[in-house]
C-alpha cells in the first residue's frame, strides 16, 4: 500500500488497467480522466480497498456502452468479480448459475454449451465488447477459458446497440480479460485434484517491461486433463491447452494501447445422459430394456434387422423387463466419439483521448476456428468446421457534455462496426436415433446405429436431400444438405451506430439508441456437395442477398433518491437466423434475415446502507424467434417465442470479510406454433413408457399439430444464494445453493423431472504466500435430472431420448503458491 501512496500515477493506471470494470473495451475510459489525478483517501480497517467489493454499486460497468454505475444502466445486470469465479472454481458456463438467476444450468444434448443459457435464450457471448463468433443457439462453439478472464458481466435481455445483436439472445455475457500487472513482477500458479480425475494446472505471471513501467505484459497458461461432470461419466473426458498473452502499453498521457491473445486446443466427449427417459428411471432408477430387432418402412411394414428407418417410420424394440442402472452409464460411451477444437483470437484495443471530455476507441478482433465433431455411435451426427475466420473492428467516439452549467448532461457513444466472416460448414444429423440402443448391452457402430442413407434410399423416402454425403477432410464423416446448417459462406456486415444518454439534474435521464446491420451474404452449397442434389431441385443454390437490420432502444431512468433507480426499457429490432457455427445457410430467404426481436423491462434498483448492499427487481417480457428441428428439405426452421418473467437478485458485504450474493427468477417460455403448418417435429412425440406399453416405434420423426407450446428442458423456478465469510487468521468458508423446478421432457408433458437443489462449499486458507482450498460440491448427495436440451434449441426434439443424471457428492482440492 506505502508503494500505491508514493507513485500515484502508477497506482491508478494499475487500477484501470486490472480493474474487472475497465477492461479498455468500449468506453472504457469514459469516466475516467487521464490526467492522473488521486482523490484523498482515509484507510481504515474498514475501508473497502478498490477491487475488494462484490457490491456491484462499487465500482463502472462498461458493458452497456460507456462507463456507467449499475445504478445508472436500464437494464439487469450482474456482474462476476475474479474472487466469486475462484469461489465456485468457475470452469464452464453452467457454473455461471451459481451467481446470477438469469442463468440456468442445462444440458447439451451430444455437446457442450459455449455460450450460457440466459433467461431461457441463448446468451451471446463478447470479448472485452467484441462478440465471440461461431456458436449458434449457445452450441458447437469454442469453449470459454475462464482462466482468462479477470471478470464477468452479464447483462440480461437483447445486446444493446454498441455492441450489436446477433441472434434472439435473452441476454449476453462480457468477457473481461486479464490486464498487465504495472506496479512489478508477480503471479500465482496452482494445481487441483478431484476424486474422477479431475486435475488441471494454471501457471499466471506478469509485471512491467520497462524501468518506467509505461508497458507491461500477462501471461496465463492452463492444461487440464479431466473435468469431474465428464469423467465421472462413461466415456465421457475432457483435455484441454490454453495460453492467454496480454500487452498493455500508455507511451503518453492520452494515449494506452492494449493486446491480448489466446490460442486454444480442445479435445473432449461429452456426456449425453441415459437414454429412453421413464418415471421409472427418473424416480427409482429402472432402466427399460430391450433390443432393437427392426425399423418400419415406407409401406408402414415391418423390417427386421437394422435398416435405416424413413421420417415418420420409426424403430422397432422389443421391450423387456426394468431393471437398475448405474448413473455413470453414457449413451455416448464409445472411441468412436470425439470433439476436437482449435480456437485462436487475437484483440489490439487502442484508446486516445482527444480532449478533457473526448475518447476515441478503436477494437479490433481477429478470431480462427476450427472442429472436427463425430459421433457415429449411437445417433450418426457429424459437424466439421475445417475453417471459420472473423474479423471485426469497431470504431466509436465517446463524449461527455455539460449544457446549462451541470444542468443538462449527455454521454454519447457513436461510431461504426465492421465485421468480415468467412467459413465452410458441415452437418448431418437427421435420422438419429437413440432410442434404439438397449444400454444395459454391449454396443458397437454395427450394433447401436443405422447405416448410412444412399441417393437411391433417400429417393425412396421421397426426399433427395436425406442423402449422406461423404464430408471432405473428415473420413467417416457424413453431411445433408438443404438441412439451414451445412454452408460455404462468407459475409460482410457494416454497422453505424448511436448511444446517447441524456441527463436532467440527478434524478432524471433518457437513453436512447440506435443501429443499423447491414449485411451482403454469399452463401453456397458447400464443396462436395453432388451436382445431381443442386440441379433440378430447386431452390438449393448459391445465395446472394443484403439485408439491413434496424435496432432501437430507449429508456427512461428516474431517481427520486440516492438510493433508489426506477427504469423502463423498450427495445425493437431485427436479428438473423443462423447456421450450426453462426453464418448463413444458402436455404435461408429474405425472412431469415428479418426476425423481429422486441424486449419490454421495467425495474427497480436500490442502493442501501452506503453502498453495502445492493438489489434489483424487474419483470420483463421478450420475444423473437429460435430455431427449430428441421429435416433436410424442410419447411420451418425458426418459430416465434416469448419469454417473461420476473427476477430479483442483490449483494450485501457489510463488512470486507464478508459477503452474500442472492437471486431469484420466475419465468416462463413458450412457442407459438399457431402460424405455422404444423406444431414442433420432435424425434419422439411420446415417452419410451408410453412406447412399451403399446409396443409403438421410437424415434419415427412426427410433426405434431400446431399450438402454443411451453418450453420443455426448463425450469419456470430457479434460485441461487452465496456466502463467503473470511476470518482474519486466513481461514474462511464459501457456501452456496442452486435450485430450480422441474423440467419437462417432452412436447405432450407427460414427463417431467423433479424439483431439486444442490448445497455446495469451500474451505481455504490463505496467506500472502500460499493459499489451499477443498470445495465440495453436492454436499447433500442429491440425485438430480437435467432435460437433454433445453427448450429454446432444435435438439428439445430428443428429450425423449435423452435425460442426464447430475453428479452425487464430490471433491475437489487445490493448492496455489503466490510470488
Amino acid at each position: 500500500m506505502l508503494f500505491y501512496l508514493l507513485e500515484p500515477r502508477r497506482f491508478l493506471f494499475a487500477q484501470l488497467l486490472q480493474s474487472p470494470s475497465s477492461n479498455l473495451s468500449s468506453g472504457s475510459f469514459a469516466n475516467a480522466d487521464l490526467a492522473i489525478t488521486l482523490p484523498e483517501v482515509t484507510v481504515s480497517s474498514t475501508t473497502l480497498l478498490p477491487g475488494s467489493s462484490i457490491v456491484p454499486t462499487s465500482r463502472n460497468i462498461s458493458s452497456y456502452g460507456p462507463e456507467m454505475n449499475i445504478m445508472d444502466i436500464p437494464r439487469d445486470v450482474r456482474s462476476i468479480t475474479k474472487e466469486e469465479m475462484q469461489t465456485v472454481m468457475a470452469m464452464t458456463v453452467n457454473d455461471l448459475s451459481a451467481f446470477s438467476p438469469s442463468v440456468n444450468p442445462t444440458q447439451a444434448t451430444g455437446n457442450i454449451l459455449s455460450e450460457p443459457v440466459i433467461r431461457g435464450l441463448p446468451g451471446t457471448v463478447f470479448r472485452n465488447g467484441m462478440l465471440v463468433g461461431f456458436s449458434s443457439g449457445g452450441n458447437w462453439g469454442p469453449l470459454m477459458n475462464m482462466m482468462a478472464y479477470d471478470s464477468l458481466d452479464i447483462v440480461t435481455g437483447p445486446v444493446g446497440v454498441v455492441f450489436g445483436p446477433q441472434e434472439f439472445a435473452g441476454g449476453y455475457l462480457n468477457e473481461l480479460t486479464k490486464q498487465p500487472y504495472f506496479d512489478r513482477f508477480h503471479g500465482n500458479a496452482f494445481v487441483t485434484y478431484g476424486m474422477y480425475g479431475d486435475n488441471f494446472w494454471n501457471a499466471d505471471i506478469g509485471g512491467p517491461i520497462d524501468k518506467e513501467k509505461k508497458t507491461a505484459f500477462r501471461f496465463d497458461y492452463f492444461g487440464q486433463a479431466g473435468y469431474a461432470p465428464f469423467n465421472y461419466y462413461d466415456g465421457a473426458y475432457m483435455q484441454r491447452e490454453a495460453f492467454y498473452m496480454a500487452l498493455c502499453s500508455h507511451p503518453y498521457e492520452n494515449v494506452i494501447i492494449s493486446w491480448n491473445g489466446e490460442l486454444d486446443f480442445n479435445n473432449f466427449v461429452p456426456y449425453a445422459g441415459i437414454n429412453r427417459p421413464t418415471n421409472s428411471l427418473i424416480d427409482n432408477g429402472l432402466y427399460q430394456t430391450g433390443p432393437w430387432i427392426g425399423s418400419i418402412g415406407i409401406n408402414g411394414h415391418f423390417i427386421p434387422g437394422h435398416p435405416t428407418s424413413p421420417p415418420g417410420g420409426g424403430y422397432v424394440v422389443d421391450f423387456g423387463s426394468l431393471v437398475p442402472v448405474s448413473g455413470r452409464n453414457n449413451i455416448f460411451n464409445s472411441p468412436l466419439n470425439f470433439t476436437l477444437q482449435t480456437y485462436g483470437v487475437f484483440q489490439p484495443i487502442v484508446t486516445l483521448k482527444l480532449g478533457e471530455n473526448t475518447r476515441l476507441v478503436n477494437n479490433f478482433l481477429f478470431e480462427y476456428f476450427r472442429t472436427e465433431i463425430g459421433q457415429p455411435v449411437p445417433m450418426d451426427t457429424w459437424g466439421f468446421l475445417p475453417y471459420g475466420f472473423n474479423f471485426a473492428d469497431r470504431l466509436e467516439l465517446i463524449v461527455s457534455k455539460e449544457h446549462g452549467h451541470g444542468r443538462f448532461n449527455q454521454l454519447i457513444d457513436s461510431g461504426i462496426e465492421f465485421r468480415y466472416v468467412n467459413d465452410l460448414e458441415y452437418f448431418g444429423t437427421w435420422h438419429g436415433p437413440a432410442n434404439q440402443v438397449d444400454m444395459t448391452r454391449p454396443f458397437s457402430a454395427g450394433q447401436a446405429n443405422p447405416p448410412v442413407v444412399s441417393y437411391s434410399q433417400a429417393l425412396a423416402f421421397g426426399n433427395p436431400f436425406l442423402t449422406d454425403i461423404p464430408i471432405p477432410g473428415l473420413p467417416g464423416g457424413f453431411f445433408n444438405i438443404d438441412n439451414f446448417l451445412s454452408t460455404q459462406c462468407s459475409f460482410s456486415e457494416y454497422s453505424p451506430f448511436f448511444q446517447d444518454v441524456l441527463s436532467v439534474g440527478d434524478n432524471v435521464s433518457l437513453l436512447f439508441g440506435a443501429r443499423m446491420d447491414i449485411y451482403n451474404v454469399l452463401a453456397m452449397p458447400p464443396d462436395g456437395t453432388p451436382t445431381l442434389l443442386q440441379q433440378p431441385f430447386v431452390p438449393y443454390g448459391p445465395t446472394q442477398i443484403t439485408a439491413v437490420l434496424p435496432q432501437l432502444t430507449l429508456s427512461p431512468t428516474y431517481k427520486p433518491f440516492p438510493w433508489l433507480s426506477l427504469y423502463a426499457t423498450g427495445f425493437w429490432g431485427q436479428t438473423t437466423a443462423q447456421s450450426q457455427f453462426g453464418a448463413f445457410a444458402p436455404e435461408f430467404t429474405s425472412s431469415y434475415y428479418h426476425q423481429q426481436n422486441e424486449l419490454e423491462e421495467m425495474g427497480a434498483k436500490f442502493n442501501f446502507f452506503e453502498g453495502k448492499m445492493f438489489l434489483s427487481i424487474s419483470f420483463y417480457n421478450q420475444s423473437g424467434f429460435v430455431p427449430a428441428f428441421v429435416l433436410p428439405n424442410g419447411l420451418t426452421p425458426t418459430v416465434s417465442a416469448t419469454v417473461r418473467g420476473l427476477q430479483l437478485q442483490g449483494a450485501v458485504q457489510p463488512r470486507r470479510n464478508l459477503w452474500i450474493t442472492f437471486g431469484y427468477n420466475h419465468i416462463e417460455g413458450f412457442e407459438n406454433w399457431n402460424s405455422d403448418p404444423t406444431g414442433p417435429t420432435v424425434n419422439q412425440p411420446y415417452s419410451t413408457r408410453v412406447a412399451a406399453l403399446y409396443h409403438l416405434p421410437v424415434d419415427p420423426i412426427e410433426s405434431i399439430s400446431a399450438g402454443i407450446y411451453p418450453f420443455i428442458g426448463f425450469p419456470s423456478n430457479y434460485a441461487n444464494l452465496m456466502l463467503t465469510y473470511k476470518m482474519n487468521n486466513g481461514f474462511g468458508i464459501s457456501l452456496w445453493t442452486i435450485g430450480e423446478t422441474g423440467q419437462w421432457l417432452g412436447f405432450n408433458y407427460a414427463l417431467r423431472t423433479p424439483s431439486w437443489y444442490t448445497l455446495n462449499g469451500r474451505l481455504f486458507y490463505a496467506t500472502s504466500r500460499w493459499e489451499a482450498g477443498l470445495w465440495l460440491y453436492n454436499l447433500t448427495n442429491i440425485h438430480y435430472w437435467l432435460a437433454g436440451a433445453p427448450g429454446f434449441t432444435p435438439a428439445a426434439s430428443l428429450d425423449y431420448d435423452y435425460a442426464a443424471l447430475q453428479m452425487p457428492f464430490w471433491i475437489q482440492a487445490s493448492f496455489q503458491l503466490n510470488f
